[in-house]
């Protein structure tokens, strides 16, 4: 997704999602708003164990109080706004 959609879908209330597989770890990152904040979890675990939390190596949430941020976020852990979905 390009990053004006991106934008225009938290401002409606919707959840982008990034989904990923790289060397043998699975991970899940969410951005949605929530008020006046954008809200960012990002779970990693090895692959196939996503339902066993106990497993995951990474469990982060980050707060923000702007797209930008979200963006230079991502930018700076290698993550592209373009690999996005609904």
């Amino acid at each position: 997704m390009t990053h004006k959609t991106f934008e225009e879908r938290l401002e409606i209330g919707k959840v982008n999602h990034l989904v990923y597989t790289s060397n043998g770890r699975e991970g899940l990152v969410s951005v949605w708003k929530y008020q006046s904040e954008y809200i960012l979890t990002w779970e990693e675990c090895p692959a196939g164990k996503q339902y066993d939390e106990s497993s995951y190596c990474r469990d982060d949430r980050h707060t923000f109080s702007c797209p930008d941020d979200i963006s230079i976020f991502l930018s700076r852990n290698g993550l592209d706004i373009n690999s996005f979905g609904p």
